[in-house]
């Protein structure tokens, strides 16, 4: 996981675009795109990618913006299974991986108009094969950003949220988005070591 190092601002600047602001952000972290800001302007989609070293793993923070002229919850519904669908793991290797959820996708819904968008994202959290993928809806014209809230159960989930409230400079703390994660593979390993004792010792007795 490779640590922020540019300077965050405590709170968003007003009358700053926060989609603008967010892509500056990325790059300044080591993300990169192979589209320019132009192709994002005319076809209104641009996707930042920063490979992640996670415990022996390798991974992949993923970062897609894609306009969308109004959001319901059918676009929600068929953006979220599309996208983790084009993202979960696929190789033997990377299916025997997938606990460690090493694949974050970021899909950052930017829409139009100057209405706040109020509705849950909860709902749309989605964790398969590997990969974990969070919408974010974006309004530019009001500067809102809003994220979902899911419960302390999705112990990995929460921390990748907090991640990025930190990189648009809307928490103080750093925040390691993979700790959890990590954590629940080693408790994970621990369970399996202590089954295979106890099977080992059934057979000896």
């Amino acid at each position: 996981m490779q640590e922020l190092k540019a300077e965050k601002p405590i709170e968003s600047p007003a009358g700053t675009n926060v989609v603008s602001r967010l892509m500056e952000l990325l790059a300044a972290e080591g993300f990169t795109t192979e589209q320019s800001r132009d192709e994002w302007k005319e076809f209104g989609e641009i996707i930042f990618r920063r490979d992640e070293k996670i415990s022996f793993a390798t991974g992949e923070t993923i970062v897609i913006f894609t306009r969308i002229p109004e959001l319901n919850e059918r676009i929600l519904r068929q953006t979220s299974e599309s996208v983790v669908n084009t993202y979960k793991a696929k190789s033997v290797a990377q299916k025997v991986l997938s606990v460690l959820q090493s694949t974050t996708v970021y899909h950052c819904l930017v829409v139009g108009g100057d209405q706040p968008y109020s509705d849950v994202l909860d709902d749309y959290i989605v964790r398969s094969g590997g990969a974990t993928f969070i919408p974010v809806v974006m309004v530019p014209e009001i500067n809102e950003v809003l994220y979902p809230q899911p419960e302390e159960r999705v112990g990995s989930v929460g921390p990748r949220i907090e991640y990025l409230q930190f990189l648009l400079g809307e928490r103080r703390e750093s925040v390691n988005m993979h700790r959890l994660t990590i954590q629940a593979f080693y408790v994970l390993i621990g369970v399996v070591v202590v089954l295979l004792l106890a099977v080992g010792f059934s057979f000896v007795r």
